[in-house]
């Protein structure tokens, strides 16, 4: 079943998407100045777009599919980022015991802010846990930026089953830990 979708993080407002009102206030919660647009919703196929990984090699959202994944998407400078990347290291055997593949990726040019290298974000937030199997991290297109963060959210996550259906949507896990670890269980 579809899960209640909430979108927060750096410079998002945070939005139920359960009812009608939500759907459209979700797609208008972009920061000031920046045209409101809809995110891929849950219940529907994961678009697909291709991504660099940390190690340069290109990759893309539908070859993920077969493993239910978090693709999460980030900033390295959004303090929800860098405190959800720490949550995650703390996290990321219970998603990876049920059977969820974590994939970080920086936003495209990092969304204008400061350019820190996706390895140093890592090194930095994720320590030892970033060696789990199952998390990978890499840099977005900017095709796949525009697709899932249309908003320009600083920090988003997409819960996609192994079919590829989005089943859940929302930002900062270093807040909603409790809410994507429920979903990803909802998926084993």
């Amino acid at each position: 079943a579809a899960a209640t979708a909430l979108v927060a993080g750096c410079g998002a407002t945070g939005t139920a998407a359960g009812d009608p009102a939500a759907a459209s206030a979700a797609s208008s919660a972009a920061p000031a100045g920046t045209p409101a647009v809809a995110l891929p919703g849950v219940g529907r196929p994961a678009p697909d777009g291709a991504y660099t990984t940390t190690g340069g090699h290109t990759a893309s959202i539908h070859a993920l599919r077969g493993h239910p994944t978090l693709v999460w998407f980030v900033t390295t400078w959004c303090p929800s980022c860098q405190a959800g990347t720490k949550t995650m290291a703390g996290h990321i055997a219970a998603l990876a015991a049920d059977g969820v593949n974590v994939v970080e990726l920086k936003l495209y040019k990092n969304l204008g802010g400061p350019n820190t290298p996706m390895r140093g974000f890592v090194h930095a937030y994720a320590g030892a846990a970033a060696g789990n199997s199952h998390w990978s991290f890499g840099t977005a297109s900017a095709a796949l930026t525009r697709t899932y963060d249309p908003g320009a959210y600083l920090d988003i996550y997409y819960l996609i089953n192994a079919q590829g259906q989005i089943t859940y949507i929302n930002g900062s896990p270093g807040s909603t830990m409790p809410q994507l670890l429920s979903a990803a269980k909802a998926l084993a």
